[in-house]
């Protein structure tokens, strides 16, 4: 079962009984949920059924003698995409003082995922309502429930700002933002609180007004800037390179707001990092072997047998049956009833199982069919790399037999060219801010590439559409440099004319098929926005395009449309980069 959220919070042992505290904020939570939650007692284990598709599980152990007290609660939903499991923990041991742990945990026991797994994730509410319940602390610094005001004037919340950040004992990550100058700080946080909702109990959020900014440039290492109208991460460690810890430009958000409101695609790149920084935290000890009994417990209980029939929901099911209140079924009948559930449940099970073995099997062969692609383009390079080798050997020995001894021993200056991008985030800082594509022309709407974030592929078609635009660009290039050529796209990646780059030809699609062609809804979407010199309507049909993956899902593509040649504007334009787009019509 995949880890999707976690945060692991301290609470100082003067502040109470947290386990008292969560037990309040964990049946409140619980009562949203329906009436039976309102039922459901944290003073003893037990097992309660909240509806049809849900239930709880309570493990509670109290041993006043060394002073240890755990509870753990376990809440599980079966949803259309799989079992969704939302555990609470909270200890208090007197060998972990002056704190006591509380960590939240959610799973999802994905069903027929054909991504393993890409799905929305959003905090549980119960997070929320524990940080806003306990004085929470990541480190030596409080963690709050929302994002918080720094003024430069206020020189407590600088002080709090900078030693969160610099706290050296902390594991969440500290995310920073400058209000820009169209939008006051207020809204501003309002704005990113919104934003970075899906941050919430992974992290610490501090919204700064223009004098912070001033003051905060001089508290901090250098590069380690928090930009106005961006966003800057801080990840644990806050000395080394400062390209580890993300940077969202202003120009890349200011292409997502209309004024103080922030775009949904926003708070998906950022809580990316957070969340993977966030899913890594290991527990301190002891906790790891208290984490591993409560495991044991819950397991016992889960395979308890189940409710009695009769017995409302919210009447905790590890209860003996002659407790008073309830009315004993007879035995024979009992075990009838658990073994009725429990093939129902084996049978819903094989299902699941047997739609999931179709869909790997089908995930395999379109793997194996990458593979076959990738081990051909291996092979390829392999030979380059072996000509370029050749060739460069066999340079050095002329400039020897030709008295170039010194040409002939110096070594090659380094190349300038520049890595591939790693992230989505990083590409588009590539494509706003570089001049390394000045051939290229973009139109493409942020928020499509952002759909490709947060997917175990995402570096991989980073690269790839990268590979691509600086292979479009040296063909523009080309037919700049080779005006009679008159080379198409496809015969220039035949070609592979020498100093030009190039992709795999079996990654262009040239052209879309006549059923999209042919149909007005599918055409419609291959239509891109181009300037009123290349078009007086301003939007041409693009159908040339590049597939930066052939696997069933997202599978991405890059459009574009050369306007190449005399009279024209000699610029290739790249209208869209994103998810396959529809090819067929839906009602």
């Amino acid at each position: 079962m995949p880890l999707v959220y976690r945060t692991l919070i301290a609470v100082p042992e003067d502040h109470g009984d947290p386990i008292a505290t969560a037990s309040v904020v964990l049946s409140r939570w619980l009562s949203k949920r329906g009436n039976s939650g309102a039922r459901v007692d944290f003073t003893d284990s037990g097992r309660y059924e909240l509806s049809n598709r849900s239930r709880a599980l309570v493990v509670r152990h109290d041993n006043p003698e060394e002073g240890l007290s755990f509870l753990r609660l376990t809440t599980e939903s079966d949803k259309p995409d799989g079992v969704w499991r939302t555990v609470v923990t909270v200890v208090v041991d007197p060998e972990l003082a002056p704190w006591r742990y509380l960590w939240l945990d959610m799973t999802v026991d994905t069903v027929g995922a054909s991504e393993q797994p890409r799905l929305d994730i959003m905090p549980p509410e119960a997070a929320r309502m524990l940080l806003d319940a306990l004085p929470a602390h990541d480190g030596g610094h409080r963690i709050p429930a929302a994002p918080v005001i720094v003024r430069g004037r206020d020189d407590t919340l600088m002080d709090a700002l900078v030693s969160a950040i610099r706290d050296p004992e902390r594991r969440l990550a500290v995310l920073a933002t400058g209000a820009p100058g169209d939008v006051t700080v207020a809204d501003w946080r309002t704005a990113m609180a919104a934003a970075l909702s899906r941050c919430t109990g992974m992290g610490s959020v501090y919204v700064l007004d223009s004098a912070a900014q001033e003051r905060i440039v001089h508290l901090l290492p250098e590069g380690m800037d928090i930009p106005s109208g961006g966003v800057r991460t801080f990840l644990p460690g806050i000395e080394g390179d400062p390209s580890r810890h993300p940077r969202m430009s202003p120009t890349t958000l200011d292409t997502a707001r209309d004024g103080e409101r922030i775009r949904n695609w926003v708070g998906a790149a950022l809580s990316r990092r957070v969340r993977e920084n966030a899913l890594d935290i290991t527990l301190p000890d002891p906790l790891p072997a208290v984490d591993a009994l409560l495991d044991e417990e819950t397991e016992d209980l889960r395979r308890a047998p189940a409710p009695e029939t009769g017995v409302s929901p919210g009447v905790a099911g590890a209860h003996p049956a002659g407790d008073q209140g309830q009315t004993p079924a007879p035995a024979a009948a009992q075990e009838l009833k658990a073994m009725e559930l429990q093939v129902q449940r084996l049978r819903e099970e094989v299902t699941r199982q047997g739609e999931r073995i179709g869909e790997l099997s089908e995930e395999r062969r379109q793997l194996l069919a990458e593979t076959a692609d990738l081990a051909e383009e291996l092979d390829e390079e392999r030979g380059r790399l072996r000509s370029a080798r050749y060739e460069v050997r066999w340079l050095r020995e002329q400039a020897r037999e030709a008295g170039l001894f010194r040409l002939a021993a110096a070594p090659a200056p380094r190349d300038p060219t520049r890595r591939p991008p790693h992230s989505v985030s990083e590409l588009l800082e590539r494509i706003t801010d570089d001049t390394a594509l000045p051939h290229l022309y973009f139109t493409i709407e942020d928020q499509t590439v952002y759909e490709l974030s947060d997917s175990r592929k995402e570096p991989l078609w980073v690269t790839r559409a990268w590979e691509a635009l600086l292979a479009l660009n040296d063909y523009a290039r080309y037919q700049f440099d080779n005006p009679d050529r008159g080379l198409g796209f496809h015969s220039y990646l035949k070609e592979n004319p020498d100093g030009y780059r190039v992709i795999p030809v079996k990654r262009l699609a040239s052209q879309e098929s006549d059923h999209v062609r042919n149909r007005g809804k599918l055409n419609e979407k291959r239509f891109f926005r181009v300037p009123e010199d290349v078009h007086p309507a301003g939007r041409v049909p693009m159908y040339a395009h590049i597939k930066l993956d052939i696997e069933y899902g997202i599978c991405p593509r890059l459009y574009f449309f050369p306007d190449l040649g005399p009279g024209t504007t000699n610029r290739v334009y790249i209208g869209y980069l994103g998810r396959h787009l529809p090819v067929q019509q839906s009602n």
